[in-house]
């Protein structure tokens, strides 16, 4: 080999690897600022379930509407106010869902931060849901009803293992001096 054809290798290396560091850094600035860009979607989703109307909606849905309300009315049948609580529910994890299947965020943010309470939540409302899609041939509520099963099969433990998560029971009595240092 002559050396010409070795220096010309020798930039054509060194380009290719300057090519494949330019694509990493973009493919990682990409990825970067896609997760600032959902950030303000993802705080106001947090928002809206500290709410105070989120939890009597939440309560609601785990107590009393199968109680009070059969499942052959379907969600359409529910009067209004119950109907107010399950559309709290429904509509905001079915909201989740879509941004999940759609691959906008991590599955793992949504079942580490509401954990198994998605599954549960489900589970009230689905026998409302299915009614509601045998009597009007509608998707009704699809992205919910995936990302309780995500949840299911994905329980939050795995999320937390995966994330290194630790923990720090308590190492004193409440009541106790806190020792100097």
């Amino acid at each position: 080999m002559t050396l010409t054809i070795m220096l010309n290798l020798a930039a054509l290396a060194i380009s290719l690897t300057a090519l494949v560091i330019s694509l990493l850094l973009t493919l990682r600035q990409i990825r970067l600022a896609s997760g600032k860009i959902h950030l303000p979607v993802i705080l106001e989703s947090f928002k809206e379930t500290r709410d105070a109307r989120w939890f009597e909606a939440q309560e609601y849905v785990l107590t009393e509407l199968t109680k009070e309300h059969e499942p052959t009315c379907g969600h359409r049948g529910l009067p209004e106010q119950a109907r107010a609580h399950v559309d709290t529910i429904g509509l905001f994890f079915d909201d989740l869902g879509k941004l999940i299947a759609h691959g906008m965020i991590d599955q793992s943010l949504v079942i580490g931060g509401y954990g198994l309470n998605i599954v549960r939540l489900w589970d009230a409302i689905s026998p409302y849901v299915y009614t509601e899609r045998r009597a009007h041939g509608l998707h009704f509520w699809v992205y919910f009803e995936d990302l309780a099963a995500r949840t299911a099969a994905t329980h939050p433990e795995v999320v937390y293992t995966k994330l290194g998560m630790r923990s720090r029971p308590p190492r004193r009595k409440p009541d106790a001096a806190e020792p100097a240092v």
